[in-house]
């Protein structure tokens, strides 16, 4: 079967999130001797006490910037997509490059330079993300084939922002704090696997 470097760059909007949420969500807590999934955040899987920091680091937060990355390239270049999603495509690229540096910068204590910058590109990844969703779901609303993406993108957008309200505006004590977490920043990637899937679609039916 020949390779087809356009589909794979598409294919990457669900590879990427599936490897993210099977590794940091479930693998990595689970083979960490202690850790609560409940009330522990993800970032303390790649602490430096953490004994899967270099999994986590390595095959969790920056293996999934690069796939982010790939997939921004493969949005850039896809045919369905017009100006709009064009531009849209650098929001999710910057994205992932902040992804990739999640696993890069971590830190022995809270208030190092290292925690200062892990929490510049954990945090700011996602209204930057939310930019590129909103700005792709503009852009494929008089598509045919994609414009069924814009009533989704932007319901599920709605739901996220109420989700990331609750995990960084509530107490410190928010009660699960590490499942809201979970929840609010898997949103947005949730989204990112359906517009993945709905441009492979495409790559692969172009007539349809």
């Amino acid at each position: 079967m020949k390779f087809n470097l356009d589909k794979f760059l598409i294919a990457c909007g669900f590879i990427g999130p599936a490897i993210f949420f099977f590794t940091i969500y479930f693998l990595f807590a689970l083979i960490y001797p202690g850790y609560d999934i409940s009330n522990q955040t993800i970032s303390e899987l790649g602490g430096a006490n953490s004994p899967v920091k270099t999994l986590t680091n390595v095959f969790g937060f920056s293996l999934f910037g690069i796939f982010i990355m790939l997939f921004a390239i493969g949005i850039f270049k896809s045919k369905e997509i017009n100006v709009l999603g064009k531009i849209s495509s650098f929001f999710f690229f910057i994205t992932g490059i902040l992804m990739y540096l999640v696993g890069i910068f971590h830190s022995k204590s809270d208030y190092s330079i290292m925690a200062t910058l892990h929490n510049i590109v954990a945090n700011y990844q996602f209204p930057i993300l939310a930019i590129g969703l909103v700005l792709f779901a503009f852009s494929v609303v008089n598509n045919k084939k994609l414009k069924w993406l814009t009533p989704v993108i932007l319901l599920l957008g709605i739901v996220t922002l109420i989700l990331a309200y609750i995990f960084f505006f509530t107490p410190p004590g928010l009660e699960s704090r590490g499942i809201w977490q979970r929840v609010a920043i898997g949103l947005p990637y949730l989204i990112m696997i359906i517009i993945a899937i709905g441009l492979y679609k495409c790559e692969v039916n172009p007539q349809s």
